[in-house]
């Protein structure tokens, strides 16, 4: 568990994705906790695995939250970043997810049901300072954004069912 000064950055991280994302409409900031109840299958297997909320994620228009989305998560270190999906898009997402986090990380998060391609720099750095989360995490929203808007195919579209942020509003 992280302490409680990457906790309360993690507000700030939030805060600095929701005002980047001002006017943007295809991608959407969520704050972790306030979807802690949501009844989908994916929120219910966190509850009970017993995993932390305290996330904040970018989620698309269009596309199932909980099947894809940019994950910032407190770590020791800072901030870990990276494209979150699950095993049911990992036929779509895994050809193109190093564009959208180049030099990242994979790993497959049991917990969570999901892979997780983790930032990281040409020195190997995966975590992040308040800001460098903010811009990483925004710049593969980007990068994801354009790969799945040039997809031609409809997408079911699952938008967590609380849809609020810390200020109870959407988006």
């Amino acid at each position: 568990m992280p302490d409680g000064e990457a906790s309360k950055g993690l507000v700030a991280v939030h805060d600095g994705l929701r005002e980047a994302l001002a006017g943007q409409p295809r991608i959407q900031a969520f704050w972790g906790p306030d979807l802690a109840q949501d009844p989908f299958p994916a929120a219910a297997a966190l509850r009970a695995a017993g995993a932390s909320w305290d996330w904040s994620a970018l989620g698309f228009t269009g596309r199932s939250f909980w099947d894809l989305h940019v994950g910032i998560l407190p770590v020791e270190s800072g901030y870990s970043v990276g494209l979150h999906w699950t095993r049911a898009l990992d036929h779509e997402v895994r050809p193109w997810a190093p564009i959208a986090v180049p030099q990242g990380a994979l790993q497959f998060a049991a917990v969570a049901g999901e892979y997780q391609l983790l930032t990281a720099d040409s020195t190997g750095i995966t975590t992040h300072g308040i800001r460098s989360a903010v811009d990483v995490a925004l710049a593969v929203a980007t990068r994801v954004l354009s790969k799945i808007t040039d997809d031609a195919h409809p997408a079911e579209v699952f938008a967590p069912t609380d849809c609020t942020t810390r200020e109870k509003t959407c988006g």
